[in-house]
């Protein structure tokens, strides 16, 4: 009965099942997609640091046009208006 067993199991993992070879196909599938991922990392990495920096340029001519465009200031601005200069009376004779 163990005999029968025992072929059993060595049928079904060497014959059925092709296990040393699948398990070295099931390793480089997995080592292809590690190197895969981390090239995705890298990319999704730079794709980060190129949004940063489009949307806090972008940022700064929002902020610029709703400065020129709207007169808003920022949370600590100081605001400074300048009026046309009045004739000085002790300028003119």
């Amino acid at each position: 009965m163990l005999l029968v067993v025992l072929v059993t199991l060595i049928r079904q993992n060497f014959i059925i099942n092709q296990f040393p070879g699948s398990l070295v196909t099931k390793q480089q599938i997995i080592d292809q997609n590690i190197s895969l991922n981390q090239a995705l990392n890298k990319q999704n990495k730079t794709k980060m640091i190129e949004l940063k920096a489009e949307t806090a340029s972008n940022m700064e001519i929002l902020e610029s046009q709703a400065r020129y465009r709207f007169g808003l200031i920022k949370d600590g601005d100081i605001y400074y208006q300048i009026n046309e200069l009045a004739p000085n009376s002790a300028d003119n004779p």
